[in-house]
């Protein structure tokens, strides 16, 4: 039996996908203990010409739209006893397998490992700075909240089996909602600083606010269509109440915060708009 299998869903991207799969050709762990299961989310683009799968990598195809699906199709042919989950925009470090499963076998049931964010070339300063100060807390999410984002995060065989598929309705936040019910359930999860996947910032704001867009359609279907109107009330005073405290932030700049502080706000703003829309207005959620 397999040590570990690889879920990676990706959705209309090869480009990004070539990359991290040479990083984890390169992994420290022997390429004999792994299987990677790529899982095309779009029918309608096949894989590329250009692209070479590694010899224990397969490409699955999954017609029902969302990552949560195709991770759900990964989780169902999976050979391995433990399962790694990562996105294709991501590049694993090369010791990220090996240490995943170190702390597997310390006692742990889930790993949701760190992640850690890189500029490319042609990104702009506004958007990394905003992705590098907010974005995937991961050491916070899984310590205080036993949560874990499916960017970077393990998970034994037998937990899965016990907690069923991730919810197949969302388009955002279906990792969170699933690595709760693990924890619930009582499994350990530990956060592993060791086990490390690269992700590269969003290039242009464009691109946060469409992810607002989209994790806001998470958060809806989530819990807020089932809120009462006071509770929906009180939630939308929150979230649009302007973030003082960024403002006394010591490990940024005047400059930055100002920026910061009125990109969080009108990212916000965004956020309720998206949620009336989806309530009042028979918007669909979200994809990407």
């Amino acid at each position: 039996m397999l040590l570990i299998s690889i879920i990676i869903p990706t959705y209309r991207s090869w480009d990004l996908l070539a990359k991290c799969l040479q990083s984890l050709q390169n992994q420290s762990l022997s390429n004999c203990n792994f299987e990677i299961l790529v899982v095309n989310n779009d029918p309608k683009d096949p894989k590329p010409n250009f692209l070479a799968l590694p010899e224990n990598a397969k490409i699955l195809t999954q017609k029902r739209a969302g990552s949560y699906s195709a991770r759900n199709l990964g989780m169902a042919v999976a050979e391995g006893k433990l399962i790694a989950f990562t996105d294709s925009d991501c590049i694993p470090d090369k010791d990220w397998l090996k240490q995943g499963f170190d702390y597997i076998q310390n006692g742990f049931d889930l790993v949701g490992g760190k992640v850690e964010f890189f500029k490319e070339e042609d990104g702009d300063e506004l958007t990394f700075l905003f992705e590098q100060t907010f974005n995937f807390n991961q050491k916070r999410n899984v310590e205080e909240r036993g949560q874990s984002i499916t960017a970077n995060l393990f998970v034994k065989k037998e937990v899965i089996e016990k907690v069923g598929d991730f919810s197949e309705n969302l388009m955002s936040g279906g990792d969170f909602e699933w690595t709760q019910k693990a924890s619930a359930l009582g499994f350990k999860m530990k956060y592993g600083e060791d086990a490390l996947v690269y992700h590269p910032a969003r290039k242009r704001f464009r691109d946060l606010i469409s992810k607002k867009k989209r994790t806001s359609g998470g958060m809806f279907y989530r819990f807020f269509e089932n809120y009462s109107v006071w509770q929906k009330f009180t939630f939308t005073l929150n979230m649009l109440r302007p973030r003082i405290s960024l403002l006394f932030r010591k490990d940024l700049y005047l400059v930055d915060k100002i920026k910061l502080f009125f990109a969080v706000w009108y990212l916000e703003w965004i956020g309720i708009k998206e949620m009336f829309l989806l309530a009042h207005k028979g918007k669909a959620a979200q994809r990407q």
